[in-house]
This record gives C-alpha cells, sequence and structure tokens, in this order.
C-alpha cells in the first residue's frame, strides 16, 4: 500500500500529471484526454499490480470497499498485489487513471460525467458505491435555511476541483444565483484545517461529503447540513476504470470488484468489527489521544456515514447485486447536469457501464451469508 503513484516503477510505463489544486475542471480533464492519446500505445502492466486513485487525501474507516479488501486478503487471494492510494480530490483521482499511473479511480460520478461529455475520455463505471451524499454545514444557530440564504457568503471546500461543486453550482442556479457571482469558495483542505475555518468565522459553510461531514460532527461542531431532497436519488462516489482497461483485462477488473462487493458486505454486517479490523491493519488511522470507546465511537461515525450511503446506492441500483449501476440513474445525473449547465451533451447511459458480459452477477458470484457469518464472528482480530 506504501507505493507511490509517481514511483520511478510506474512512470516507466506513463506520465504522471499534477495541476494545480484550483485548475478548473474542463481544463484539467482535456490535459488528462490529450495525455490519454498520448499514452495509448503503452504496454499494459502487469495485472498482478493494481493501483486504485482515490479522491480523497485521506484513507480512514469510511472506505471499507477499498480497505476492507485488503485486511481480509480478498483481492491477494484472488492473485493481486493491489496498492490503494489517496490523491486529493475526484478529478485529480481521474487524471492519474488516465495518465496511467492507476488501474481505477474511486471518484464522484459528476466527474464521469464530464469526463466522457465534455472531453471524450472513456471512464468507465466498474462500482457503484453511493449516492450524493454532499451537504452544506451551517452552524446550528445561522440564518442560512436555504440556497438564497447562501449569497454573499464564503464556503469552505477540500479544493476547487472537489466532486461536490458541481451540485452547488446546480443548487445556486436554481435559486436564480451564480456561483462565480454570488458567492465565495475557499479550499480549506481536511481534517483540522475545515473545522478551525469555520469555528474561526473564516467560513460560513462547508461543503464535503457524507463521511466528512460526520468528521465534523466528531471534532465537536454543532451543524444543520442542507441539501435537496433530490441529490440522495442520484448515483454519487462510484469506483471506476478505463474502457481500455476492461477491455485488456477483465478478469483484474472482475476479480478488484469482487472483492469490493464482498467487503461491502462484510461492513455492512458488522460494522464494528470493520473498525477494529481497520485499526489492526492501520493502526496510525486510529483515533489518538482519546479513550477507546471515544475512537470508536468516532470512527463508526465515519463508517456507518459511508454505509448508509452505500445501502441506499444499493436500493437505488435495485437491491439485489452489490456494486450494479441504475443506467436511469445516470440518465437523470446526465440530465441534471446539462440543466444546469454544468455539461453540454450526452452519451447513452449505458455506455457509462463498464461493458464486460455478465459483470454485475459475476462479481456477486460469492456467498454473501458465508460473508456476513465471518464478520459476526469477527475472529480474524
Amino acid at each position: 500500500m506504501a507505493r507511490h503513484l509517481n514511483s520511478p516503477q510506474r512512470n516507466k510505463a506513463s506520465a504522471c500529471v499534477h495541476l494545480p489544486t484550483g485548475t478548473p475542471m474542463k481544463t484539467a480533464l482535456r490535459l488528462a484526454s490529450a495525455l490519454l492519446l498520448s499514452t495509448s500505445a503503452v504496454p499494459a502492466l502487469a495485472q498482478e499490480k493494481v493501483t486504485i486513485a482515490v479522491g480523497t487525501s485521506v484513507l480512514n474507516v469510511g472506505y471499507p470497499m477499498l480497505t476492507l479488501p485488503m485486511t481480509l486478503g480478498y483481492w491477494k487471494d484472488a492473485g493481486f498485489d493491489v496498492s490503494v492510494e489517496p490523491v486529493g480530490a475526484s478529478l485529480q483521482a481521474i487524471q492519474q487513471m488516465v495518465a496511467g499511473n492507476a488501474d481505477f479511480a474511486q471518484v464522484d460520478a459528476s466527474v464521469v460525467v464530464q469526463a466522457n461529455v465534455e472531453n471524450d475520455l472513456p471512464v468507465r463505471i466498474a462500482m457503484g458505491n453511493n449516492v450524493i451524499d454532499w451537504s452544506i454545514s451551517v452552524p446550528t444557530d445561522s440564518d442560512i435555511r436555504g440556497a438564497a440564504d447562501l449569497k454573499g457568503k464564503t464556503i469552505g471546500v477540500f479544493s476547487l476541483a472537489t466532486g461536490g461543486i458541481p451540485y452547488l453550482e446546480s443548487y445556486l442556479a436554481e435559486a436564480g444565483m451564480d456561483m462565480e457571482n454570488d458567492i465565495e469558495l475557499i479550499p480549506v483542505g481536511f481534517g483540522a484545517a475545515p473545522v478551525e475555518a469555520f469555528k474561526s468565522g473564516q467560513v460560513d459553510a462547508l461543503l464535503y461529503w457524507g463521511s466528512a461531514t460526520a468528521g465534523f460532527e466528531n471534532a465537536g461542531l454543532e451543524i444543520n447540513k442542507i441539501a435537496p431532497e433530490d441529490w440522495r436519488r442520484y448515483p454519487g462516489y462510484s469506483l471506476t476504470t478505463m474502457q481500455g482497461t476492461a477491455e485488456r483485462a477483465p478478469e483484474m477488473v472482475t476479480a478488484i470488484i469482487k472483492g469490493a462487493a464482498m467487503a461491502s458486505v462484510f461492513a455492512e454486517a458488522n460494522p464494528e468489527c470493520a473498525v477494529r479490523l481497520h485499526w489492526k491493519a492501520f493502526p496510525e488511522t486510529r483515533p489518538a489521544g482519546v479513550p477507546e470507546e471515544t475512537a470508536l465511537e468516532h470512527d463508526l461515525n465515519y463508517l456507518n456515514a459511508q454505509l448508509g450511503s452505500m445501502t441506499d446506492a444499493f436500493a437505488l441500483n435495485g437491491g439485489e447485486l452489490w456494486g450494479a449501476v441504475d443506467t436511469e440513474g445516470f440518465g437523470r445525473l446526465q440530465s441534471f447536469l446539462n440543466a444546469a449547465g454544468i455539461v453540454e451533451g450526452d452519451i447513452p447511459p449505458e455506455d457509462y457501464i463498464v461493458a464486460i458480459p455478465g459483470f454485475f452477477e459475476t462479481i456477486n458470484d460469492f456467498d454473501a451469508d458465508a460473508v456476513r457469518a465471518a464478520a459476526n464472528a469477527c475472529d480474524m482480530l
């Protein structure tokens, strides 16, 4: 897991993209598209080594579909040495995948639509993990109750390339507001920085995803969460790969996603066990300086926020197959982004999904009851 995306081994096969945090999304994706064309003749990397770039800066317990397969040995048992790398925002994760530095990218679905529609990048959904679980956090005593109240306010975001910005832009547009002229976005990063910015009044609100917002609550912030009701009816955080990777290595793609599906079932069955296994494998991520009971409470808050979004996505996508993707959901999201003026154009919704015959049935071809029984026993600690 410690191998870095810009290691010399990885750079033998590809160029690494590094753009400033504030690079506009369309510009960055256009550069990524050009890089994809320039590296299309590069030989495929050995299937035994797999890298997943994650649109976050910190891998905590809130990513069970990515960390538990390593902890439980699912990917190792399938013959793959997987490295999971936090790289920043969703845009940066896609850049790394397009550049060939990663085989998969965990990103917000809105960025997937933009990559395909605006830049003709063949980014494909291999696993639908979440619904849109972003929200705008404001102090409980704030007079901000809806979009109109945000006029003239400052909003803290992880970065100016973070995946939730298109949703905010649409929310403001519905209230007749323009994001460039009516609000100010301030990148405040992750962890303690946004908490301090919120406490000090540097920002009036915070726009973050579900598990990050749970972290703000863990830090003692008293907040109200504002989000349109329809947001949770759209696909959100998703595990993606390039179309070329799916065509070149369908067995690898299937094995990686199956491990992620098994881990999702495990975490849902016993969240506390999932937390304790994460601590065992990654002891540096355990909350420090607090009693074990408090540390467990905080990390369960992170994990349960993610699991809530994951189970909503499971229901949205049919309620039968983990990771399955509702093509109608992507059609709705694409229409939503067009109506908001965030993208111009569309592709057939089914083209967003990885094209491997029987894919979602195959990745769910495991004994889910046995996985749940192992989770409930939790005897691997």
